[in-house]
């Protein structure tokens, strides 16, 4: 049996001390972006060969899609990637500029070139169909990734949960030697990866059903039809219809593109040093609390039931248990 050790519990020294500064505002947002399913020992650096090609948001629904290039010369499926690839380039190809919920959920569907008022610079669906080369971009490898015909980028999406007041407020914090710097958050998003290569064959998979079916059942001409015109509400405000406002409103908004910097760069050295710390610390005025220590102890514990008077004998009601009578009951 191992000897007993002496632990004395109220042992807790201070093994360091930080001055915390707090950070005036910035004019630019500030953003954390948590990738939850990428393991913490791949960043997305220049370093690891894989740096974003592009960063792409928008502002107002608060949607944020990160590009990370894939490795395509080792452990990748090259008639899938050129399928999907494919699928992707025919897609946007008809007008097709967002994907899933960054999208609103909409489908671009182009006009049939044998369709009835299709005008000459409407996108056309037979464009979609020329699969011809599938074999010579699998053989030309290299040459199909280089003119777009390879899925070879991986995305990462998210929408920003901003600080609406009423949820805790986010810092990030940085250190110089004895002190702590904190800059308020503007937002913390979640990327996760997308699968827009799956929601674009899906589309292109629906374009071509409808393709078919119309050249077996034929096109059916464009007749005039009559219309009753009606008063519609500008928008709901039931849950449905404010979800629907939201996603046509997201689909309708377009991308804004932002310029990366990768961490080792010199860029985001300055942007570093210029906006996460106090310019000059010793000219910074101090917090000064409007509540003692025991107080601040109140305000952040949870409430205390008070206390109930003890009874009086006087006041109780004994019970028998030989008898069902009452002895002692109080009158009130």
């Amino acid at each position: 049996m191992a000897p007993a050790v002496d632990v004395d519990d109220d042992d807790d020294p201070v093994v360091a001390e930080y001055d915390v500064f707090i950070t005036p505002e910035l004019e630019q947002q500030l953003y954390v972006l948590q990738y939850i399913n990428r393991p913490p020992d791949q960043p997305l650096t220049k370093a690891n060969q894989s740096q974003p090609s592009e960063i792409r948001i928008k502002p107002e629904s608060g949607f944020i899609e990160v590009d990370v290039p894939i490795n395509i010369r080792q452990n990748y499926n090259k008639p899938q990637g050129v399928s999907w690839g494919e699928a992707l380039r025919k897609t946007k190809g008809f007008g097709q500029k967002a994907y899933g919920t960054a999208g609103g959920f909409e489908r671009v569907m182009p006009r049939l070139s044998t369709r009835p008022g299709a005008t000459a610079d409407a996108p056309a669906a037979a464009a979609i169909d020329n699969d011809d080369n599938f074999e010579e971009y699998i053989t030309n490898f290299e040459d199909a990734n280089e003119k777009g015909h390879v899925l070879n980028t991986q995305i990462f999406g998210g929408q920003i949960m901003k600080d609406e007041g009423s949820a805790p407020s986010y810092m990030v914090g940085t250190f110089r030697d004895d002190q702590l710097h904190l800059t308020k958050l503007d937002g913390i998003v979640q990327m996760r990866t997308e699968f827009h290569h799956l929601d674009a064959t899906g589309q292109l998979d629906a374009v071509n059903r409808r393709r078919e079916k119309e050249s077996q059942e034929g096109v059916k001409p464009t007749e005039p039809k009559a219309f009753l015109p009606t008063v519609k509400k500008s928008g709901g405000d039931t849950a449905a219809e404010l979800t629907q406002t939201f996603f046509k409103a997201a689909n309708q908004e377009k991308w804004a593109k932002l310029q990366y910097s990768d961490e080792d760069s010199e860029a985001a050295y300055e942007a570093y040093n210029e906006r996460l710390f106090l310019t000059d610390p010793a000219a910074a005025p101090k917090l000064q609390s409007t509540m003692n220590n025991a107080q601040y102890l109140d305000s952040i514990s949870a409430p205390s039931k008070k206390r109930r008077a003890p009874r009086r004998r006087e006041d109780l009601i004994e019970i028998s248990d030989d008898s069902d009578e009452v002895e002692g009951a109080a009158e009130g």
